[in-house]
């Protein structure tokens, strides 16, 4: 099956994306655990490239991952759909994620950013899984994107808030809430595989969550 064919097949079945370690404790009957997972982004071809605007002027693509406007500076990202890979030491948040990236970003490619996101628990990362699962999370994700230089070594943090609730088997009515920093080092958000030669490996987000039943 092809990119694309999948990407068409999963947003048919889904209206989707996100983000954990395991502790937890019972608070007043509600069980509530705290969990920590690292969300890497997959390194494959994008399930869809979105569109890219520039309001107010002409966009010029610099290459796939650097678009400019010399009018406003200002680009709307809409739409883009990534696939990652969830791992945590709990197996309810342990699996296949998809999840949409929108964002309107000024000339240092900060701005807000927002979306929506599918996780399917399972012990394997595979996008397929995404198709018509019967056990899944679902929720949207917002926040703010901001840049950062260490030295010369400079990239952007997407300091994100993250909900969403269980659907289907043990995660059913279950709810999620917290947090992802995700980070990223070229102006338009992609995984990190997609810089020749770039010497940093690992997930571009780590998050946060709490479970409540």
């Amino acid at each position: 099956m092809s990119v694309k064919t999948l990407f068409f097949v999963i947003i048919g079945s889904l209206c989707i994306w996100l983000p954990a370690f395991a502790e937890a404790p019972a608070d007043a009957g509600v069980e509530r655990t705290k969990v920590i997972v690292l969300d890497d982004w997959s390194g494959a071809e994008p399930l869809s490239t979105g569109t890219i605007k520039c309001p107010g002027g002409e966009l010029v693509m610099l290459n796939e991952a650097t678009p400019y406007c010399a009018a406003t500076g200002l680009v709307h990202l809409r739409d883009m759909a990534l696939w990652s890979c969830f791992t945590s030491v709990d197996p309810r948040l342990t699996g296949v994620t998809m999840f949409t990236l929108n964002g309107n970003l000024d000339a240092a490619y900060t701005g807000p950013v927002w979306g929506k996101w599918t996780t399917v628990p399972s012990q394997r990362c595979d996008p397929t899984d995404l198709i018509e699962p019967t056990v899944f999370w679902k929720g949207t994700w917002q926040g703010q994107r901001t840049y950062h230089c260490d030295g010369e070594m400079c990239f952007w943090i997407g300091d994100l808030d993250v909900v969403g609730k269980g659907y289907g088997g043990i995660i059913d009515g279950f709810h999620i809430k917290g947090n992802e920093l995700a980070t990223t080092y070229t102006p338009l958000p992609i995984p990190w595989e997609f810089i020749p030669g770039f010497p940093v490996t690992g997930p571009e987000g780590i998050a946060t969550l709490t479970l409540k039943e």
